[in-house]
């Protein structure tokens, strides 16, 4: 039973910008891309569907590309210095990301010590393409991240992100540091959070709870 604990998305909070739609942007072929995203845009299918589709079109020898491209975005600032806040608080930091599980366990490595735990998508490669093997999936998200909070006891879950994928996620949390479009939307479904540039703010923040 942890008296507090953190639930922490990697893609664009961890790191400076969203590394899985680069991935998408760079690595996809655009037109059949655009199939999928003219299904998804009509309803036809979930945002499961979509990412799956469109990492199946990836040819799975592009993968040293893609683990390049992460490697060289930024860590978003004062990343390392929450972790040995969080630490010194007794408060556990968990990571959920709907990337694939390559590229965050070794962008995350170095502080690997200071995080209780990380979840994040596996892949193989079927046909010579990339295939998502996604062990938390639900009908509305490819990394269902409130089925991973389930898994832990707490008294008060804080959660920190970013955009569409943590909305769910932020809406069950007790406490949420969000921005961008996760800020836009909780801001019009009036659930209280904090606002948040990088990780200096979220510490300075979470020292006061």
């Amino acid at each position: 039973m942890y008296e507090k604990i953190l639930f922490v998305d990697f893609d664009g909070t961890v790191t400076s910008e969203e590394t899985l739609e680069g991935i998408l942007r760079r690595f996809t072929d655009p037109g059949e891309y655009a199939k999928g995203e003219a299904e998804f845009r009509a309803g036809r299918i979930g945002l499961p569907e979509l990412l799956t589709y469109a990492f199946s079109t990836i040819p799975y020898s592009r993968m040293e590309d893609i683990m390049e491209y992460v490697r060289s975005v930024e860590l978003r600032p004062g990343f390392d210095a929450f972790l040995d806040t969080a630490g010194a608080m007794g408060i556990p930091v968990v990571i959920i990301s709907g990337g694939l599980r390559s590229y965050v366990e070794e962008i995350l490595e170095p502080y690997r010590e200071k995080i209780l735990d990380v979840y994040s998508i596996d892949s193989d490669c079927v046909d010579g393409y990339i295939r998502l093997l996604p062990e938390y999936r639900s009908d509305r998200e490819l990394m269902n991240k409130t089925a991973v909070m389930k898994r832990y006891d707490f008294g008060q879950s804080i959660c920190i992100g970013d955009g569409y994928t943590d909305i769910i996620m932020a809406m069950a949390a007790d406490t949420v540091f969000a921005r961008d479009v996760l800020a836009e939307h909780l801001a019009k479904a009036k659930k209280p959070f904090y606002r948040w540039g990088d990780f200096f703010d979220v510490e300075k923040v979470l020292k006061e709870l």
